[in-house]
This record gives structure tokens, sequence and C-alpha cells, in this order.
């Protein structure tokens, strides 16, 4: 197997710290899950590339990045995205939250500089922000 999708690499998918993808999280078929979600996401956004910032962590990697102790990245469900070129952070999170249920999106949160994704078994659509900075008077 190449690629979990089309346009998804496993190198996209791995920990920042080099640790692969799980194989225990491709087994269980989470993952194409996550693709299929990813590719959706894409196709949404007029098939414009999307980075990924953060996908599989490890327990050590999540901690020392500040990550959330339940993360949905450390079982490998879940995707900081930045916006394609052409779309500012909000209006990529309202395109993505418009179709939550239809990409089988339970946690969605909004950031300064990118949108956090995760297909987590809830029976709820999770979503959250960041304390956004305010803006300065000049």
């Amino acid at each position: 197997m190449t690629r979990p999708s089309k346009h998804l690499s496993w190198k996209e998918l791995a920990c920042k710290d080099g640790t692969s993808y799980p194989q225990e999280f491709i087994e269980d078929g989470r993952v194409f899950k996550l693709a299929r979600t990813f590719e959706g996401i894409r196709a949404l956004c007029g098939n414009k590339p999307i980075i990924i910032l953060s996908a599989y962590r490890t327990p050590e990697w999540n901690k020392k990045v500040g990550g959330a102790s339940r993360s949905q990245h450390v079982q490998g469900r879940a995707l900081d995205l930045k916006p394609p070129e052409g779309l500012t952070v909000k209006k990529f999170y309202d395109l993505i939250y418009a179709n939550c249920k239809e990409f089988n999106i339970f946690g969605i949160g909004l950031y300064r500089t990118f949108v956090h994704i995760d297909i987590r078994p809830s029976p709820i659509l999770v979503v959250w922000s960041s304390k956004l900075p305010k803006e300065s008077k000049a």
C-alpha cells in the first residue's frame, strides 16, 4: 500500500518525532476513515492542497507539544489542517463545520492558524476554539 489515500501520505500522518503511524491503527481501519475525511475536505475546497500540521502523535510527543491529555492525535484519529490558499482559517473552519456530519467529524477546533478535525467515536459533535488574540488598536 503506497498511500492511505490519493492526496495523503504516510509521512504526513507520522508523528513529528519520526515515529510511523501505528500499524494497529492501519489494521483496525481508522486511518482509512481519517483519509476519507481528509479527501472530503480537500474536495470541498476545490481540491487545493491542504497542509497537515499535525496528525499522529506519540504520547511523549503529545506531552512535549502541550496536547490534551486525551488527545485524538495519540489515537491516530486527528488532523490539524492549514487552510488551502485563498481561504481564511475562519472560512475553512466554517466550510468544514457545515459538513461535519457528512465527513464523520465528531471533533472540530478553531485555532488562530489552523483547524483541528477528528473522527473520535462519539454520539455528539465536540466543538471548541482557542483563545484568539484580540486585535490591537493602533
